[in-house]
């Protein structure tokens, strides 16, 4: 919730207020609070000085009429001749005048001699008496405690003219007086007397007499808060005696200051409630007027980013109309960098035609139309023009032929590069086969190299769709087939016909279970006797390979090899065989069966360096003799690197391994490398072979073979003997070994182990016994 960016700047604006408005009202309250604390502590000093005052006048009162009575002749003449009912009634009557509460008369000595108040003894004159004489004055004016009242009090001596007796006059302080006082200070005051344990009330102006309250004094400013909580009223205590056992409490009302602070604190919160509203308001307006062209520009990338073409909302002010017209000039940016791409992706760079990605786009749309053709071009060994006269003219043959087409009457509904030096046409007539040398030789003639011409040969490949209901892959496979049917043509021109493509997915069937066959046991290996002439005795053999393919039935080797070589699979079948010899070999091995078995390579297999130490560890695998193994290679093999072949070749003979140069005499350099190829023996191609009882130039190559071969200290093998006639021939020119249908076609390891049995005993029917 909180990564909407509206939600955030909401937050931030009432936060910000928030803030501010909780700074102004505690700034405010505190403030109130500290002025509404002055005024009530002042309010309560001026009262805490009026009720002083108020105590001094009624003592200048009591002292002004103790004064009158201890003056008076009368008075001090009763005093001294003790008449105990003159000095009652002149107590009475002064005491009376100024409404005092207690009069009394004590003697010299502290003895009390008459008193208004009854309840007033001995004991407690004492007390006073001697608080008096402590003083050291000649006179008592202040708070006195009597029993448990509390007076203020004047004692004033009677002299006559010596001190012939003391006397005093006092106010009570009881509720008239603290009633009195609050009408002229308006404080409630309450008079206490404090003893152990808890203060004791002697009276109070309150409308509830709360104990708890007389312990109050005033507070600091800083702690004073008017709230629901603080009790109504500040107090001060005033001692009223020396020993501070007589308190006046003055209690200050904070009615009207706490009222004040509330009904302030409550407006101020309405004020921060309205502001806080007014602000979640001001707030969502605020960061809509920013979010909503913030998302409106969002959903305008959005659709950028999903390659729609969206129209960029109005926006003119501010960043954000500057970040409105960033994202369409990006837009604009964009769709012209998606139209580049798109015809980068679409064309070729060096000839400006389509390429092969488009044909596969457009392809499908335009094959609904009828009688359509296509026509694929190649340019013939176009790998040699570039090694020779270099990629840049390569280049400029193919822009040359590119525009050629490009000017060409054929009309083409689409012109393509498909990729290297092959070029596709989709022609909506009916091009004939026999225009098609014309096109061919129109197409390939005087192209510029400088100042130089020179001709190409191209290939031309034409398929004619027979409907239009076949897919574009079908389209492009079938003129990819005339195509490989045109470049192994004379004239380089092959139009598909019916049953090629069967073929084809035969080949592609071939090409996708040739390495599943191998584990599956749908290949396995055979072996073919090679017989030796001289000792008419077999010990070595061919080991070749077989695949029974599950649907295709019985797949000839020369069909699959073929393929597996041209499709970089022929390693596979190469580790395959030799995994399979070799664990026979080591099986013969242990059953006592000496035999030498070969096995043939391909061109790839002899231009691969590692090929020497592969066999070593295999032989050291099945703890084999390099002796037991003999490989056989073709001249075709050694031409494609004979530098390269000779040297891994010498590796293999130096390891102790027999090797063979297989089908000699059909390859076309083989005269030429025989004399320097590290091989053991010749094997002649069976072409020579077969008819050689009837073909007289067949005999005279293998008579010339066989003495050139033993010229060179090589043995001679004869491939494909077939009868009788054809072994005596090869008696008669000295050929080492024979193999053939004669004595045997290859047969698996347990039917070659039986023919070994059976092949002694039956070999006098097939030399002459002088032979033997």
């Amino acid at each position: 919730m909180f990564d909407s960016l509206r939600i955030r700047l909401i937050l931030l604006l009432l936060g910000l207020l928030s803030l501010m408005a909780v700074a102004i009202g505690f700034a405010t309250l505190s403030a109130m609070k500290r002025d509404s604390y002055d005024q009530a502590r002042q309010s309560l000093s001026v009262a805490s000085k009026v009720f002083q005052q108020a105590l001094t006048n009624r003592s200048d009162q009591l002292s002004t009429s103790v004064r009158i009575v201890s003056s008076d002749f009368g008075f001090r003449r009763a005093v001294a001749t003790s008449e105990q009912e003159t000095i009652s009634s002149v107590l009475e009557n002064h005491g009376g005048r100024i409404q005092a509460d207690v009069s009394v008369l004590l003697s010299p000595s502290g003895e009390l001699l008459a008193s208004t108040q009854s309840q007033i003894n001995q004991a407690q004159i004492t007390i006073l008496y001697k608080e008096m004489k402590q003083s050291g004055r000649d006179s008592l004016t202040g708070i006195v405690l009597l029993g448990d009242e509390a007076y203020q009090l004047v004692m004033m001596p009677v002299k006559a003219p010596q001190l012939i007796a003391w006397v005093g006059m006092g106010f009570l302080l009881d509720q008239e007086l603290a009633t009195q006082i609050k009408g002229v200070t308006d404080l409630d005051i309450s008079f206490s007397r404090v003893t152990p344990g808890h203060p004791l009330l002697l009276a109070t102006t309150l409308q509830s007499q709360q104990p708890d309250t007389l312990s109050q004094s005033t507070a600091d400013s800083e702690n004073l808060v008017f709230d629901d909580v603080i009790p109504p009223y500040l107090t001060e205590a005033v001692p009223l005696d020396s020993q501070q056992q007589l308190f006046a409490y003055l209690h200050l009302s904070t009615v009207r200051w706490r009222d004040s602070y509330l009904q302030a604190r409550s407006q101020l919160l309405l004020i921060f409630g309205f502001g806080l509203s007014l602000a979640l308001l001001l707030a969502y307006l605020v960061a809509r007027s920013i979010t909503q062209p913030l998302r409106q520009l969002t959903d305008f990338a959005r659709q950028i980013g999903q390659g729609l073409r969206a129209t960029a909302p109005v926006i003119h002010k501010g960043e954000v109309g500057l970040l409105s017209q960033t994202l369409t000039k990006m837009q604009q940016d964009i769709l012209q960098r998606e139209q580049q791409i798109l015809f980068q992706s679409q064309h070729d760079s060096l000839t400006g035609l389509t390429n092969r990605s488009y044909v596969e786009q457009q392809l499908p749309t335009l094959l609904h139309q009828s009688n359509l053709q296509l026509l694929l071009i190649n340019i013939k060994d176009f790998k040699h023009i570039n090694d020779t006269f270099g990629y840049q003219n390569g280049d400029l043959l193919l822009q040359q032929l590119a525009n050629r087409l490009k000017s060409s009457p054929l009309g083409s509904l689409l012109l393509a590069r498909l990729g290297g030096d092959e070029f596709l046409l989709l022609l909506p007539q009916q091009l004939k086969a026999s225009e098609l040398p014309a096109l061919q030789y129109a197409l390939s003639q005087e192209f510029k190299l400088g100042d130089s011409t020179m001709n190409l040969t191209l290939a031309l490949a034409l398929y004619v769709l027979e409907s239009d209901a076949i897919s574009a892959d079908d389209a492009l496979r079938r003129a990819d087939i005339a195509m490989v049917h045109a470049k192994v043509r004379h004239d380089h021109i092959a139009v598909y016909q019916t049953g090629q493509d069967e073929s084809h997915q035969r080949e592609l069937t071939i090409l996708r279970d040739l390495p599943l066959s191998l584990k599956s046991g749908q290949m396995f290996v055979v072996y073919q006797p090679k017989v030796s002439l001289e000792l008419q005795l077999c010990h070595s053999a061919e080991a070749l390979i077989r695949w029974q393919h599950p649907e295709l039935g019985f797949i000839p080797p020369d069909e699959f090899i073929q393929l597996a070589e041209h499709s970089g699979l022929i390693a596979l079948v190469t580790d395959w065989m030799i995994e399979q010899v070799m664990a026979q070999l080591a099986i013969w091995q242990q059953q006592q069966i000496k035999m030498k078995v070969a096995i043939n390579l391909s061109a790839h297999d002899l231009l691969n360096p590692e090929l020497p130490e592969q066999m070593a560890n295999r032989l050291q695998h099945f703890d084999l003799s390099p002796t037991a193994l003999a490989l056989e290679v073709t001249e075709g093999a050694v031409m494609q690197d004979p530098t390269q072949v000779i040297r891994i070749l010498s590796q293999l003979r130096d390891m102790g391994i027999e090797l063979a140069i297989d089908d000699f005499g059909t390859g076309q350099s083989s005269l030429a490398y025989l004399k320097q190829l590290p091989v053991h023996e010749v094997k002649i191609d069976r072409a020579f072979i077969k008819d050689i009882e009837h073909n007289q130039n067949d005999e005279l190559i293998v008579q010339a073979t066989t003495q050139l071969a033993h010229g060179l200290g090589l043995r001679v093998t004869a491939e494909g003997l077939e009868n009788l006639a054809g072994l005596a021939k090869l008696q008669l020119h000295g050929v080492d070994t024979v193999q053939g249908y004669f004595f045997s076609k290859p047969l698996p390891a347990a039917a070659f182990e039986q023919w070994l049995q059976d092949f002694v005993p039956q070999r006098a029917r097939w030399f002459h016994p002088d032979e033997k």
